[in-house]
């Protein structure tokens, strides 16, 4: 399996939140080599594989941030509003695509410096954004509805050593990582039970996790696969994980802290790169939600690091990657083990 093609094909698909259709069609067919797989009512998409003697409920969500119409000026200018936690400084003269019945890129309007008014660097607000396609009022009503979804146009490059750099890699680098996880696994697992859910919505608050994980609701445990707060130069390292220092194992008080020693140890012994991060309540990902659901599942959290967050330009190492894919196989591998000793 090649991380670095997997990692950009998936992350070049739209699937804004509440329109993954397209995305769920791309993991569908990689997750379908490994389990039979459905797609439920909210547009998860859950591969399953028998039951086990120890059943586990693999999470990552395949929804990107973004923008949705939200209607048009006199002149044809798109106006939107976000979807998601899309970063608004980084709005202004974007490259857009508005995926409407055919694509139509755009870009974001943008005032020049010389005639900026004001404090030059304000950040504006969505109100004050809109899009120019080129069309006019009477053409681009023709080709663009109300609540088509927009994404910032993704330029997809390798940088220094093993870092990579495309829009969407939160979460599609985690969807990623499970199905490498699935790679090293095939075959040896006979008392393991898998459910993977790569669901809908995460960034819209979860909806697709909080409904699609009732159907593992009586599994052992679960393992979500997210990303992390990457170090840059501007925020400190109380804040952040490390670029290249491997997966990092969530710490927080809704989390099961058994499962996340048992995480721990586990990369230990393999000599898998590993790190914590510390969150002093819930943790903002869909392992908030699938941890209460039922009557409870015990729940993990593992996040790969990633830097410039809710962005086009995204940026991770390859190797966390893969060392995340690592883990969640030798957890599996370590639970066959156990019911074949």
């Amino acid at each position: 399996m090649n991380l670095k093609e997997l990692c950009f094909e998936l992350s070049s698909q739209p699937g804004v939140s509440g329109c993954e259709k397209d995305a769920a069609e791309a993991v569908g067919r990689h997750l379908e080599k490994y389990m039979t797989v459905k797609t439920d009512v909210l547009g998860n998409v859950i591969g399953t594989t028998k039951k086990g003697g120890f059943n586990v409920l693999l999470d990552a969500h395949l929804d990107r941030v973004g923008l949705i119409v939200r209607g048009f000026d006199d002149k044809g200018f798109v106006l939107f509003d976000k979807a998601g936690g899309t970063d608004l400084r980084v709005l202004t003269g974007a490259e857009v695509i508005i995926h409407a019945k055919e694509d139509i890129f755009g870009v974001i309007c943008s005032v020049p410096p010389h005639l900026s008014k004001g404090d030059e660097g304000k950040k504006l607000s969505i109100n004050q954004m809109a899009v120019d396609t080129g069309f006019g009022k009477e053409e681009i009503v023709k080709r663009v509805c109300v609540g088509d979804r927009i994404t910032l146009r993704n330029f997809q490059y390798e940088l220094a050593g093993d870092k990579i750099s495309s829009g969407a890699f939160d979460d599609r680098c985690a969807v990623a990582a499970i199905l490498y996880a699935l790679e090293l696994v095939k075959g040896r697992l006979d008392n393991v039970g898998l459910t993977v859910m790569f669901s809908t919505r995460e960034e819209t608050g979860g909806s697709g996790a909080k409904t699609g994980a009732f159907a593992s609701s009586d599994a052992d445990c679960s393992i979500v696969v997210d990303v992390g707060f990457g170090d840059d130069p501007y925020t400190s390292k109380e804040e952040t994980i490390r670029l290249g220092g491997g997966p990092s194992i969530g710490i927080a008080p809704i989390l099961d802290d058994t499962l996340r020693r048992e995480l721990s140890a586990l990369a230990e012994e393999k000599g898998i790169p590993y790190q914590h991060d510390v969150m002093g309540r819930t943790t903002g990902t869909n392992a908030d939600h699938i941890t209460v659901t039922g009557q409870g599942i015990k729940t993990a959290l593992i996040s790969i690091p990633l830097r410039y967050m809710h962005t086009a330009n995204e940026v991770i190492s390859l190797k966390d990657v893969e060392n995340t894919g690592r883990l969640i196989a030798e957890y599996l591998l370590s639970k066959e083990a156990q019911y074949n000793a």
